[in-house]
């Protein structure tokens, strides 16, 4: 077969996860010919399928974006880590390139959000990109938190490109609230 990749005539393998398109072949059976349609089965990869979608939703939200991106900036999300420390919560963002004033932190009606932009470096005469793989300018992320927290307790620090914004008591505030209720006697007066 002289080291070809087997998937016959001259069509490469599937890679695994990949559908192969249906083959056909033509066979003589007695006085009639039949055509004959010839499927490879592939095993079906439900991970692979959910990354596949998130790297396609990923693309369209990218796109979308930049239809709002200024000059040649293009339009980014910083990536989001949430974490549960006891009863707090603490969040943290990458924000590389980035300085303290750059960002805003707010909360509204319990909604906190961090924003900020993020500037592209000045072009200099006589210099250009060959390969620009960072995105630059202005950014958003908002996450819900608990009804309850106190605004007064939430904290922020930056510190190598890291934004960690530490609400205390949050998933306190979150567990339900469970009021015992006596009954009275309803036949005394």
């Amino acid at each position: 077969m002289n080291g070809a990749p087997r998937g016959g005539a001259g069509r490469p393998a599937a890679l695994p996860g990949e559908r192969c398109p249906p083959r056909f072949a033509i066979r003589d059976v007695g006085q009639e010919t039949v055509e004959v349609m010839i499927m490879a089965i592939v095993r079906w990869d439900p991970f692979g399928e959910a990354l596949r979608m998130q790297r396609d939703m990923d693309r369209i939200f990218a796109r979308l974006g930049q239809a709002e991106a200024r000059d040649d900036d293009i339009a980014w999300m910083p990536k989001v880590d949430v974490k549960r420390t006891g009863d707090d919560l603490v969040v943290r963002a990458e924000l590389p390139g980035m300085k303290a004033e750059d960002v805003d932190i707010e909360l509204t009606e319990g909604v906190l959000t961090i924003k900020g932009v993020r500037t592209s470096e000045e072009h200099k005469e006589g210099e250009g990109w060959l390969i620009r793989e960072s995105s630059y300018g202005a950014f958003e992320r908002s996450l819900t938190i608990p009804e309850g927290v106190d605004p007064s307790g939430i904290t922020a620090s930056f510190s190598d490109g890291i934004l960690e914004v530490h609400v205390p008591k949050a998933l306190e505030a979150a567990r339900p609230k469970t009021t015992r209720i006596e009954i009275g006697n309803a036949g005394t007066q």
